[in-house]
């Protein structure tokens, strides 16, 4: 029987995960009947309320500021809708490097079994990309590697970086954030030189190296307005995608619409180009849509 024929007798409900959206006070029921009418099985969230402190652009809701400058993160909704439906809710935690009880609470969140994943963001600033850069977040990545958690990483246009934590932590598994594009603005006073290459699409080729390493793979998100595709079914991204499965294999590739705050595309709009681009497989499909994130976030459907 031929590959095609065989997939054409296949079941075609997908176990769809949608592996970063951000949710708020009382949108838990609200989302459910959007997921469902998308057909979308589990969401990661990443919480977030929408407000952004005044002390660092990382700061945000909800959280608090301790003594020491660092923001400890809060995720109420996310607990409660994963306790509430936890075939349905999990969730991922940002940390910040400085807490200066670091330890103690990463292996809390860990201890959680709707806790998959922890968030970095290390590009914020200059410094922190300087930090970054010189192994400031190595503690962190140690313990997350302890733990056994991956971690999402927010390195938009500096891919390059994570090279070295890749070699120094193997057994820890990487997600990089949004395709790994550059983002406006991010980090702010970032030479503009820098800024133009790291927003091409030319730049993928730098975040496709990255598949080199086994223990990183790559979260297909906001590819839309970070490659040049504004008009759904976006199909400008489709020799990327292909590109990006040529490198990681779709067992490496995790989409997410992060829809709650990507601006101009529907959910559906985010989630529809893959699942109905005609150029994927349906292994392709069932791997990044569904099933990379269950094997990578450890989350059984």
């Amino acid at each position: 029987m031929s590959e095609n024929h065989s997939e054409q007798c296949r079941p075609r409900t997908l176990d769809i995960v949608d592996s970063q959206y951000h949710i708020a006070l009382g949108e838990i029921d609200a989302t459910l009947m959007a997921m469902n009418a998308l057909g979308i099985r589990s969401l990661l969230i990443d919480e977030f309320w929408g407000e952004f402190g005044t002390t660092h652009p990382s700061h945000i809701q909800p959280g608090y500021l301790l003594e020491n400058g660092a923001w400890r993160t809060a995720y109420p909704t996310a607990e409660q809708a994963s306790v509430l439906h936890p075939e349905r809710f999990a969730y991922l935690v940002r940390i910040d490097r400085q807490d200066p009880e670091l330890e103690s609470v990463m292996r809390t969140i860990a201890s959680s079994p709707h806790a998959l994943a922890f968030r970095v963001l290390p590009a914020w600033s200059l410094d922190d990309v300087a930090a970054f850069a010189g192994g400031a977040y190595d503690r962190l990545l140690a313990i997350a590697q302890d733990v056994g958690l991956p971690v999402c990483m927010f390195i938009p246009g500096y891919a390059e970086l994570l090279e070295t934590c890749l070699k120094k932590f193997p057994r820890l598994p990487f997600i990089v954030d949004h395709c790994g594009m550059g983002f406006p603005n991010v980090p702010p006073g970032r030479p503009s030189a820098e800024v133009e290459k790291t927003r091409h699409p030319s730049y993928l080729d730098t975040v496709c190296r990255l598949a080199a390493f086994p223990n990183v793979a790559i979260k297909w998100s906001h590819a839309q307005n970070l490659l040049g595709a504004q008009h759904y079914p976006y199909e400008p991204l489709r020799p990327l995608l292909r590109q990006v499965i040529s490198a990681f294999g779709k067992e490496r590739v995790m989409w997410a619409s992060d829809n709650s705050v990507i601006p101009n595309h529907t959910w559906s709009e985010t989630l529809d180009y893959v699942r109905y681009n005609p150029e994927l497989s349906y292994s392709e499909k069932e791997w990044i849509l569904g099933r990379s994130a269950r094997q990578i976030l450890n989350w059984s459907s």
